[in-house]
């Protein structure tokens, strides 16, 4: 591993804590041999959510002074309101920057969830004078087109892209859809997954289960997921009605579950509660089939078209086989068609989705062979330590440049 480690700002609305998911886990994943001397947190969310191993350095700015209207008149005023939060951000000082001055930071990551983050990551490098890289894990900069006197998401994106030192992306089809969108290519570029810690994990042994066959869901369950999530539940309850013993487990946080209650009762859904991260694989190592949904809906397509999601390289790691549920475009289903470690399902009639349920549960020694070509995969590509090597040198040759 590279011994050059650059004083590294991230500036991000995760919090780097140590049980959160998607974008919060990955990058988790990716900093944890970062010297924490050398590296600083900026984020809009709760520091006092961080991990110890990033506390070392943490400053904090607000996403916005003004609060939304949480009633129905909220539905057209906060879209004002959030464009006038975002010029607010833009006129006022830096928050905490004599703090981020004091760490004298040489690069900047800017890893944005939101417009709040990518406008401040944009102010800070362009006010300390510090160059940035982005890190982007899906497209949602395509959907907004929040505006404000002196600027919008749409040209704050553009600019971000063409001034950084280099682009890190969760796919490729992500970093091809923004050079076609805004016109720019990247000085440099790195595809960069979840990577997997493999030296704390007990090898799998591949065991094809007996019994009742567990499809296994586990993270959470946003929009962009549920109703992928949704026709899978029902897909099994219908062939539960026909004897299959088949069951359906999702390890979600509760809210997830609350929120579609009668839903998951009504197709007899097992609830199995949010798992700590550290005990994540002895979970999975319990399922037949690992589900990974992605959303058909319109609304949803330039995530699901672009995003690899966290969880499909921590279950490859588990020995149990994959199933990525979602259209055609979905960057998981292409990512496991890619490497050929998975099943893939694009319909969305329930009864061809039975039909593919019933194909599996059968087959069951045929996809524990897919799941040790998930596993290979990972051990070869997506271990932490090489992912995270093949990162920090991007960012030493990203700073000389």
């Amino acid at each position: 591993m590279t011994t050059q480690f650059p004083r590294l700002l991230l500036v991000s609305d995760a919090p780097l804590c140590q049980e959160g998911t998607g974008i919060n886990r990955t990058l988790v994943n990716l900093l944890k041999d970062y010297p924490a001397d050398k590296f600083m947190l900026y984020t809009s969310s709760d520091s006092a959510l961080t991990a110890s191993h990033f506390r070392q350095n943490v400053a904090a700015f607000s996403e916005g002074l003004l609060p939304f209207l949480r009633n129905r008149l909220g539905t057209w005023i906060n879209v004002i309101i959030a464009q006038a939060n975002l010029q607010l951000i833009d006129w006022l000082p830096i928050p905490e920057r004599k703090k981020i001055e004091s760490f004298a930071p040489e690069l900047i990551l800017i890893c944005p969830g939101n417009t709040s983050t990518l406008l401040m990551g944009a102010k800070v490098s362009h006010q300390l004078h510090v160059p940035h890289l982005i890190y982007l894990m899906d497209d949602w900069v395509d959907q907004v087109r929040y505006r404000w006197w002196s600027g919008s998401v749409q040209r704050l994106t553009h600019d971000l892209l063409a001034d950084a030192n280099g682009w890190l992306m969760i796919s490729r089809i992500l970093q091809q859809d923004l050079e076609k969108r805004y016109g720019v290519h990247p000085k440099r570029s790195l595809v960069v997954h979840n990577p997997v810690d493999l030296s704390t994990l007990i090898p799998p042994d591949f065991t094809v289960h007996e019994g009742t066959f567990k499809v296994v869901y586990a993270g959470s369950i946003w929009t962009m997921h549920y109703d992928a999530v949704a026709v899978v539940a029902e897909a099994i309850f219908e062939l539960k009605q026909e004897g299959y013993d088949i069951e359906l487990f999702l390890h979600t946080p509760q809210q997830f579950w609350d929120q579609y209650r009668q839903n998951w009762k009504t197709w007899q859904v097992s609830y199995g509660g949010m798992i700590p991260y550290h005990d994540l694989q002895h979970y999975l190592q319990r399922a037949d089939l690992l589900l990974v949904a992605s959303s058909f809906t319109a609304e949803h397509a330039h995530v699901t078209r672009s995003s690899v999601q966290t969880k499909l390289t921590d279950y490859m790691a588990s020995g149990r086989p994959v199933f990525c549920y979602g259209p055609d475009y979905s960057a998981c289903n292409n990512f496991v068609l890619q490497w050929h470690c998975g099943l893939v399902c694009a319909a969305q009639d329930i009864s061809t989705i039975n039909l593919f349920l019933k194909r599996t549960i059968d087959d069951r020694s045929t996809n524990q062979n897919l799941a040790k070509v998930a596993f290979d995969v990972v051990s070869q590509a997506f271990d932490r330590r090489q992912v995270s090597c093949e990162f920090y040198q991007f960012i030493n040759e990203s700073l000389s440049a």
